[in-house]
């Protein structure tokens, strides 16, 4: 599947890696949120994908509104959506995993219902320790 471009992220499907990716490469400001994270759910369903790396290191934070949205509602919802478990790696920047309301909204999210169930995830701030993360997760699930 070629790239879809929604607005400036790229949305790309790699069936050699069974990855999906998110590459978002500008601030948050410039794109809508929840339009992004739809599409997201959309080309996993098309796909079947369910290993996924977010790439977020330009993203910037996000609102409080939109957070907790993604926590909340996003990621809750995935369960009942995708017939598994969605395995999500963050790529972030160093600064972030030093940052103070990141790691309070990661811990948060390790609390939430959905963990495990509809979704889980892991923050790397190496392209390769991600992926690699994700290559792990698919030889579980083969394993088991």
């Amino acid at each position: 599947m070629s790239p879809l471009f929604l607005d400036a992220i790229a949305l790309t499907y790699r069936p050699d890696l069974d990855v999906l990716f998110l590459r978002w490469p500008q601030p948050v400001y410039a794109l809508a949120t929840r339009e992004v994270y739809q599409q997201v759910l959309e080309l996993a369903r098309e796909t079947s994908a369910r290993y996924w790396l977010f790439d977020v290191r330009s993203r910037g934070p996000l609102s409080a509104e939109d957070a907790q949205w993604v926590m909340e509602s996003f990621y809750s919802a995935l369960h009942g959506q995708l017939p598994h478990i969605a395995h999500v790696a963050y790529l972030v920047t160093p600064a972030h995993t030093e940052d103070l309301q990141t790691t309070k909204v990661i811990e948060e999210m390790r609390t939430q219902p959905w963990y495990g169930q509809g979704a889980d995830f892991e923050v790397f701030t190496s392209e390769t320790d991600a992926l690699h993360w994700l290559k792990t997760c698919q030889l579980k699930e083969v394993a088991q």
